[in-house]
């Protein structure tokens, strides 16, 4: 699930404040300004865009120019910075801010703007949601790597957009946004809420689709979350890594509810589009522990360890497929059957031995680990793949340390 979330990425850097709605608040006269301006956006006039919004005393002209700032500048330094340039018709802002070239940096803090203000005339919804969405990019673009620490960048997205939207101040993607920073937050309930208002006013996007099932599947609220990450599927039509994500997740919801004629189906799907993705096999092993069907999860074991034959990864994975659910003896069964398969590979059989003991060291049969661990040694001085750290593992499990 930490993956999934890397989902909006694509979609900040398109972000805009000027959504129907949003600007009804202002007089006649920052209207046409800004019906102006979005003018010379569409015909990529940027520099001069960020030009005409100087005035800092109208709220409206200051929340216009954070979009602008935030979404259309050249070059930026930690947001604090920005330099603008009137594009041709054929240019696309990202290749140009990909190119290297020499441009003038204009000093413009959103947030000392907007402070000022504030102290000034007092807080306004329209600026709470320009500076949640401005806390936003912050946060796609810098990351952990800004002025303030990463979770406070998160709180901030959080505070002011929802301020914003107590007082009716959103809109479709500002709710996309919020419900995505309060998943960061770990507010899963009020993430809900929101994605939930989202919903009954406007149409959801796969991503939000996405988002939302994952978030009822946190509370356990699985049959909503497995609808919701279904429609994602279909609308990630076009986007193949998107799609076999939703593909996946719907399988994980099912196996949840134990529904398991749905888990397949949606492992299956997957297959049919996206054979090579090693989930499907990693969670048709957990389909088939689940049900005893131990045959089947040696098969799905044996084509998992293909993906890395000297990858702890692979064995790890089918480890805690069976463990997860309490069928150690199909994971022995499996090992049994790797360790004739691939007898004649010593880093395989490296990676299987030391495995093969560790399965037995969680179920505190410490005999047979040690045992197994011996060989595990043997094959990875064979391999030439011995380390100090595996030496150390290797050590415990052959009852050779007391740490």
């Amino acid at each position: 699930m930490k993956k999934l979330f890397l989902l909006l990425v694509l979609l900040l850097s398109a972000a805009s404040l000027s959504a129907k709605g949003v600007y009804d608040g202002a007089d006649a006269e920052t209207k046409k300004l800004i019906g102006e301006v979005d003018a010379l956006i569409y015909q990529k006039q940027y520099a001069t865009a960020f030009g005409r919004l100087s005035d800092e005393t109208n709220e409206y002209i200051i929340a216009k120019r954070v979009e602008v700032a935030i979404n259309y500048y050249v070059q930026s330094m930690m947001h604090q910075m920005f330099a603008f340039k009137n594009l041709d018709e054929d240019d696309d802002i990202e290749e140009v801010r990909g190119e290297t070239g020499t441009y003038s940096l204009i000093f413009y803090n959103p947030e000392d703007v907007i402070k000022k203000f504030v102290e000034q005339n007092g807080e306004k919804p329209i600026l709470d949601y320009a500076l949640g969405l401005y806390y936003e990019d912050v946060h796609n673009r810098y990351g952990e790597d800004w002025l303030i620490p990463e979770d406070e960048i998160v709180e901030n997205t959080c505070k002011y957009l929802l301020k914003a939207f107590e007082q009716g101040y959103y809109d479709s993607w500002s709710l996309s946004v919020l419900g995505t920073a309060l998943y960061r937050h770990k507010d899963y309930e009020q993430a809900i809420q929101v994605y939930e208002s989202k919903e009954k006013e406007y149409k959801m996007t796969g991503t939000d689709n996405y988002h939302l099932g994952i978030l009822y599947w946190i509370v356990d609220d699985y049959q909503k979350g497995l609808e919701h990450v279904i429609v994602s599927a279909d609308q990630y039509e076009d986007i193949p890594d998107y799609q076999a994500d939703a593909y996946i997740v719907s399988a994980r919801i099912a196996l949840d509810m134990n529904d398991y004629k749905t888990t397949e189906k949606y492992l299956d799907l997957c297959y049919s589009k996206y054979p090579d993705d090693y989930r499907i096999y990693q969670y048709r092993i957990c389909l088939y522990a689940a049900q005893k069907m131990n045959k089947k999860v040696v098969e799905n074991g044996l084509i998992l360890f293909t993906y890395g034959v000297d990858n702890p990864k692979t064995c790890q994975l089918l480890i805690e497929g069976c463990n997860d659910y309490n069928n150690t003896t199909a994971a022995f069964d499996f090992f049994k059957t790797a360790i004739k398969q691939y007898k004649k590979n010593n880093a395989a059989l490296a990676n299987l031995y030391f495995h093969y003991a560790y399965e037995f060291y969680l179920i505190d049969n410490d005999a047979e680990a040690a045992k197994y661990a011996k060989e595990a040694r043997k094959y990875f001085y064979k391999s030439n793949t011995m380390t100090e750290e595996i030496d150390g593992l290797l050590k415990q499990l052959c009852g050779e340390t007391t740490d």
